[in-house]
């Protein structure tokens, strides 16, 4: 289908725990052919601009990385109205999970035999400045775990993020905040807060079996506090998706929704996202109005 296209791939050396000369071998092997170039990115920077220029030129960029890479060049795509895919080479891998992309056998079938979908994001806006995730954005123990998944030099997907997890139950905390959810407001303390473009988050964790039931809306979850015990049995019911019955958790839809802080602590105003740190609350969080134009497996 895209055959007489050029493809661009853009290789994150700092994602997953591959070496460069491995994942340069491995892409080589995938993108095959005269109309491919493969090229190591130096800087976020660097990545962003060949990236826009490529697809200003009309070429097919794959960007080859973890969730933030993606994030990195999806922003692009959106800016210039480019079309992108994926290669799952992170510690995570999350958009590229909701995307049916599992490994590289999926990028292939991707980039050989693969249709064009419009894929749902979220509008992260702060005061000066917005951002983009693909997967989850949100606060409280979300923000605390993916900042300690991204300090442990070991790991990895679940176990990673599990980890990081437990290890933020050892002083677990509940934070207060306003949630303004379209028109209606409401104060919580939580222990964590998120908003859903996608199923997954923390390398696989099936957080917002919802989130794309509806395509317009923000799926936006949260937990009221409990303690550790009851906290852990929620992590485990959070791998398949089951934690959405409990009486703690709240799963629901809205089209914008404002987030403040009300409490005086380090982690609670941290705002994360595709395991990477988006900025400070408050902040907006809405779904993306701009395509974002991706090839995916057809299955």
């Amino acid at each position: 289908m895209f055959s007489d296209k050029e493809y661009l791939f853009l290789i994150n050396p700092q994602s997953g725990k591959m070496s460069v000369s491995k994942k340069e071998s491995l892409i080589k092997e995938l993108a095959g052919g005269e109309n491919s170039l493969v090229i190591i990115t130096r800087s976020e920077e660097h990545a962003k601009q060949l990236a826009k220029e490529a697809m200003v030129a009309g070429r097919i960029v794959i960007a080859c990385g973890g969730d933030g890479f993606h994030n990195v060049i999806a922003q692009q795509a959106i800016e210039v109205g480019g079309l992108m895919s994926v290669v799952p080479m992170g510690r995570g891998n999350d958009f590229a999970k909701s995307l049916g992309i599992y490994s590289f056998i999926e990028a292939k079938l991707a980039i050989t035999d693969g249709i064009i979908c419009n894929a749902k994001y979220l509008r992260v806006e702060f005061e000066n400045y917005s951002r983009i995730s693909l997967t989850c954005a949100g606060v409280g123990l979300l923000s605390e775990a993916a900042d300690r998944a991204a300090k442990l030099p070991f790991l990895k997907g679940k176990m990673l993020y599990c980890f990081a997890a437990l290890l933020s139950f050892i002083n677990l905390k509940r934070h207060r905040y306003k949630l303004t959810l379209d028109e209606h407001s409401i104060f919580k303390d939580l222990l964590i807060f998120a908003g859903a473009a996608s199923e997954y988050t923390g390398g696989g964790i099936f957080i917002a079996p919802d989130a794309r039931k509806d395509p317009l809306r923000i799926n936006v979850l949260f937990a009221e506090s409990v303690n550790r015990r009851v906290a852990i049995r929620l992590l485990i019911k959070a791998m398949s998706g089951k934690h959405l019955s409990h009486e703690k958790v709240t799963s629901t839809f809205c089209s914008r929704c404002h987030i403040e802080n009300k409490t005086d602590s380090y982690w609670s105003s941290l705002v994360y996202g595709d395991g990477e740190y988006l900025g400070i609350l408050p902040s907006t969080l809405s779904v993306g109005d701009r395509p974002l134009n991706l090839i995916i497996p057809k299955d």
